[in-house]
């Protein structure tokens, strides 16, 4: 490589090394020793379209990315920007607004209760900045079992909306580990109406002891959005939680297949459970169901799950209703007991939907469905589906 294309291939780029000098280093020149000391020079100069290139090492700093600019390890295997056992509330990496962050591994450490952030997403972010093939570890699973701290591997509280086409985050692994009481979660979406993609990654919660809330990926937020597309999600409380706004996943494995009995959205049509009966139900009785289309009986008839599984919105339409006064109800059941899934027609109502429950079945778990009919009930020619994911 001559001189000159050096110089044009450096021209945008902070090379950041452990051999570097900060006071020393510029901008398309010398290298920086500190990755906050190529940012300084940013800031200082207003720069953007810089990308920060870091060599091996291990870097122990806390970073506020410059907006309008990126951040790139050589390798997420040599590249470690880490902050070990802090004794305060700490957010390891805050993304400023069309920032881009790959390829490095971010580490987060206490043996104490203090609130840690792996990564913030503030403002608009959500919408403008990316992380890609990054790993993430937030850990204080050596703090007491009694003690109280939220930890989040990646927050987003801002009010960006990107469009479906824009991955937040792609292609990396977030990892909690923690201990106690307080929120946990790999991924949490809340504060503000946002919306936040995740795609091609491993969400990931440990607990080393302690009754707090331990949750893989969660929305609390009314207005706010999350999906997550291609990605494994774990936890312990639960996988998922669609807590207040929407949750949408689409391929996506939840090791425990737990919502956290929440409902929840996906983007692919989910498979689906139906049963019918083509006549008028019996006036107040129990009766089960048998899948498809047939009379109601008097004994319960098990489907048996050959996996594990989540039901989720339970949705019924039948030609007449039950009639003034009369209130019908229908309930998943499993393994002979009532789950909280359940629907009711209510006088000249016809159609309904729960799209707020969801029950956990193992493989083995026996299902069926029951319906509590009142004295005077006139509802007739019914179907029911449930969504199997």
């Amino acid at each position: 490589m001559g001189i000159l294309e050096m110089t044009i291939s450096r021209a945008n780029t902070a090379l950041v090394m452990k051999s570097g000098n900060d006071s020393e280093g510029t901008i398309g020149g010398n290298p920086f020793k500190t990755i906050n000391g190529a940012i300084t020079a940013i800031n200082t100069t207003g720069a953007t379209g810089i990308t920060i290139y870091v060599f091996p090492g291990i870097y122990d700093e806390k970073i506020i990315m410059p907006s309008g600019n990126s951040l790139r390890g050589v390798s997420s295997l040599t590249v470690i920007i880490r902050q070990q056992n802090v004794g305060v509330n700490t957010t390891l990496l805050t993304m400023g607004e069309n920032t881009r962050v790959e390829d490095i591994t971010l580490l987060l450490t206490s043996s104490n209760h203090v609130d840690l952030i792996g990564v913030a997403f503030p403002g608009t972010t959500s919408q403008t900045a990316k992380i890609r093939t990054t790993s993430i570890t937030v850990d204080n699973s050596t703090a007491s079992t009694t003690g109280t701290s939220n930890v989040y591997g990646v927050h987003s509280f801002g009010t960006g909306n990107p469009p479906d086409s824009v991955d937040t985050i792609r292609a990396s692994v977030i990892t909690v580990n923690s201990a106690g009481l307080g929120i946990k979660r790999a991924l949490m979406v809340n504060t503000n109406a946002n919306r936040f993609n995740c795609r091609d990654s491993n969400l990931l919660i440990t607990n080393a002891g302690g009754v707090g809330s331990y949750i893989g990926a969660e929305v609390n937020q009314a207005g706010a959005q999350l999906v997550i597309r291609a990605s494994t999600v774990q936890g312990v409380t639960a996988d998922i939680s669609q807590t207040a706004g929407m949750l949408s996943i689409s391929t996506t494995n939840l090791h425990n297949s737990h919502a956290n009995n929440l409902g929840f959205s996906t983007v692919l049509q989910p498979s689906m459970i139906i049963w019918g009966d083509p006549g008028g139900l019996p006036k107040g009785a129990v009766r089960f169901y048998r899948p498809g289309s047939a009379a109601v009986s008097t004994t319960e008839i098990f489907i048996r799950l050959s996996q594990k599984c989540l039901l989720k919105a339970l949705s019924l339409r039948a030609v007449t209703g039950p009639g003034i006064s009369n209130t019908d109800t229908w309930t998943i059941r499993k393994n002979g007991i009532d789950t909280p899934l359940t629907v009711s027609l209510t006088g000249s109502q016809t159609s309904t939907i729960n799209n707020n429950v969801s029950v956990s079945f193992q493989a083995g778990d026996n299902l069926l469905l029951k319906v509590t009919t009142s004295s005077g009930t006139a509802v007739s020619d019914t179907v029911l589906q449930v969504d199997v994911f």
